[in-house]
């Protein structure tokens, strides 16, 4: 492995990132169990509470690792793999998996249970865990990076590859769908509009993070692809809570403005699939539906 400064450095930089963005995902946590899970089925609390989880039990794995690297010496043959880090890989696969399966339920809900969606980015994402738990395993095997890159190093590349492109196709759909509920009322588009930007906004950090990290492993003999890779996991759960929370900003710009026309997702859905049905009821249906903002996660509408 050469370059041990490049590696030693993209490590120092990650290891504290990594744990800022835990932070963060712990004053989203406190925001949505103070103000957004209200209405939220045990299911999606669930979801959040391993998330969490998950994210401390990474933070941890990254922390021994580092130790073990700047502390204990190891930093003098940073070719041998920690079992810390091989495991920290199969978590973020499991934390990604979990995000990108929130978003997939949410794209199948509001396009009206459309499976030839969602399965194809629901196979995508369960393979990319799988080459990712694989990637975890073997290095735990082989003990080090120069003998997996040679091996199997092409695992890793098949799962970064595999994030970033379900990551395109969520990110697409749900910008799609979006789109297709539009309606004339310039308020609507406008708040349509800005699901539209909060949704490409939120899909390109991961998808950029995870193509960067993919780059850094295909073409640098070294591990600066690590640093990256450590932010990747805190990056797909602070992005599920971030989407929980912005139903909070939604709902008060409706209270704020009551004839806004801010609507439930899952409503829009109805509404677009509905056109032949008489306006008025349309229009009654959505103000009734208002305070709704969060059911589109709903799992009891099955």
């Amino acid at each position: 492995m050469t370059n041990q400064e490049a590696s030693l450095g993209a490590i120092i930089i990650g290891t504290p990132l990594a744990f800022l963005l835990t932070g963060m995902l712990l004053v989203q946590c406190y925001i949505y169990w103070k103000t957004s899970r209200s209405g939220d089925t045990w299911h999606i609390q669930s979801l959040v509470a391993i998330l969490l989880l998950l994210d401390l039990i990474h933070s941890m794995f990254v922390w021994i690792a580092s130790w073990k690297w700047f502390v204990t010496g190891r930093e003098k043959d940073l070719d041998k793999i920690p079992v810390t880090l091989s495991l920290s890989i199969i978590v973020t696969a499991i934390s990604t998996l979990m995000a990108h399966s929130m978003y997939s339920w949410r794209i199948f809900k509001l396009s009206g249970r459309n499976y030839w969606i969602t399965l194809p980015i629901m196979t995508l994402a369960v393979l990319r865990v799988v080459a990712a738990t694989f990637s975890g395993g073997y290095m735990i095997h082989l003990k080090s990076f120069e003998t997996f890159r040679v091996t199997a190093g092409w695992v890793i590349s098949l799962g970064l590859a595999l994030s970033c492109i379900v990551d395109v196709l969520i990110t697409g759909a749900m910008m799609a769908i979006l789109r297709r509920t539009r309606v004339k009322s310039l308020t609507m588009d406008s708040v349509i509009d800005s699901l539209i930007i909060y949704t490409l906004e939120n899909g390109s950090v991961t998808a950029i993070t995870t193509v960067a990290s993919l780059v850094c492993w295909v073409a640098m003999d070294n591990l600066i692809f690590l640093g990256l890779h450590f932010v990747i996991a805190k990056l797909y759960a602070n992005s599920v809570l971030a989407m929980l929370n912005y139903r909070q900003f939604l709902r008060r710009t409706s209270e704020s403005r009551p004839r806004s026309g801010l609507v439930d997702m899952e409503v829009i859905r109805l509404r677009s699939v509905s056109s032949s049905t008489p306006k008025i009821p349309v229009v009654a249906v959505t103000i009734n539906r208002t305070m709704q903002m969060h059911t589109d996660f709903d799992t009891r509408r099955k």
